[in-house]
């Protein structure tokens, strides 16, 4: 029996580090109350905050397969119902943990992470956390979207268990390591893909960021970062989702890569009310076959762009120390008489994973999962309203093409190509 593994233990570990933070906080004499979506306590450098998150979809979704049944679905559903806490214990030490229930399913941890601060400037981490990409790094309660696309789920760059040091520079740069393994919410591996040793997935990965403008109406944010993964006795599949939480990944290479090398760059830019933003990734993966003997390698390609404007006049709130946007200001919020903020959004995405299909070994007809290694192309329209910082409705039609290897049917050779139209709505509130 693993903690990893085991939500009786999780929720025991929780409760106890809850019960640990109120002590301390409860133990600080002048306690102080300030109110953040829940009450945050204080007392100089000792902090302690309940944090959580309830997140409400409905998904509407049509497939239409070239060569197949088509699909359509309608569901109502649970996307995160999620609590935690967080705080400091003096100015050094802090500590955040959140878990809870994805999709309905078994529960899992999110955010556990220990953080060590010698300096303002520097931070070493070490838990449950992530590392790099800009729209990766920025919570799901200030996503501009609903989902984050394929460009994570192929990036594979989510939360890992491991430890991170990070340096943020008064000259509004920054940089950061981590050494990483597997998530804290992984089964323990096992020998597989002809490795006798049970080895968990290995990697190394370095962001380096940089705001080279930074004023009241104009900021401008710069990142790069690289990984190296070795897949130990695992294997690493490269899939995406149609913009999409629910449903089929239609594009896969399934377990392909023995080891990869990302090279990825970052791009926003905020100007008063409008903004822009993207991200492009290519990895270089090192193919496997049944014996982990590994073949010519393929280069995975991906990336998004997306424009934010607001009507009502707010600026998306991006954080240079953090190096990501954090949560949306309103500039008349309805718990002050106001009629809240809208947000209008456009967004293009692209996955390409055909390079895995084409280094494959010569067969025809193409068969088994590398049949849809394929390439992924999205458009989403979104439109969000926030009556104020802490509530937000959101919107997202996309129109998402599934362009996929030719494969062997019956008759002859046919394409099975998928076209997924999604429309989801949303209701969010945290604290």
């Amino acid at each position: 029996m693993t903690m990893r593994n085991n939500p009786l233990l999780a929720g025991a570990a929780l409760g106890v580090l809850a019960a640990v933070a109120l002590g301390a906080a409860a133990q600080a004499q002048e306690l102080s109350t300030a109110w953040k979506g829940a009450p945050e306590f204080s007392n100089d450098d000792v902090k302690f905050k309940v944090r959580g998150r309830i997140l409400v979809d409905g998904v509407y979704e049509d497939v239409d397969r070239e060569t197949g049944v088509d699909f359509s679905a309608r569901q109502v559903r649970g996307r995160q119902v999620f609590l935690g806490v967080e705080g400091q214990l003096n100015s050094q030490w802090a500590y955040k943990i959140e878990g809870g229930w994805v999709n309905g399913g078994t529960p899992s941890w999110d955010d556990v992470v220990i953080e060590y601060k010698p300096t303002e400037q520097i931070s070493l981490m070490a838990g449950n956390l992530k590392v790099a990409s800009l729209e990766n790094l920025t919570s799901t309660r200030f996503t501009s979207f609903m989902d984050r696309g394929p460009f994570a789920d192929v990036t594979d760059a989510s939360y890992t268990l491991g430890v991170v040091g990070k340096y943020v520079s008064n000259y509004n740069w920054s940089a950061a390591v981590g050494v990483t393994g597997g998530s804290i919410n992984d089964a323990d591996v096992a020998a597989g893909n002809g490795v006798v040793d049970a080895e968990e997935r290995l990697g190394v990965t370095g962001r380096f960021t940089y705001a080279p403008i930074v004023t009241d109406t104009d900021k401008l944010h710069l990142g790069l970062w690289g990984r190296y993964r070795d897949a130990g006795s695992e294997a690493f599949t490269y899939q995406a989702r149609p913009n999409t939480n629910y449903g089929n990944r239609y594009v896969s290479t399934g377990g392909y890569a023995t080891a990869d090398t990302t090279y990825a760059a970052e791009l926003a830019y905020v100007h008063n009310n409008f903004s822009v933003q993207g991200e492009y990734a290519v990895i270089n993966a090192e193919g496997l076959t049944a014996t982990a003997t590994k073949t010519a390698d393929a280069e995975i390609k991906t990336g998004y762009a997306y424009v934010s404007w607001f009507p009502t006049g707010e600026s998306r709130n991006y954080d240079v120390k953090k190096a990501e946007f954090g949560r949306q200001k309103v500039l008349n919020p309805t718990t002050a008489g106001g009629a809240g903020a809208i947000e209008l959004l456009a967004r293009y995405d692209y996955a390409d994973l055909t390079d895995a299909h084409n280094v494959a070994p010569a067969a025809t007809p193409w068969t088994g999962t590398l049949a849809n290694a394929g390439e992924y192309t999205g458009v989403t329209l979104g439109a969000n309203y926030y009556p104020f910082p802490y509530v937000k409705f959101v919107a997202n039609y996309t129109v998402g093409k599934n362009d996929l290897p030719n494969k062997t049917i019956t008759n002859g050779v046919a394409k099975n190509d998928v076209d997924v139209n999604v429309f989801q709505l949303r209701a969010q509130l945290d604290f």
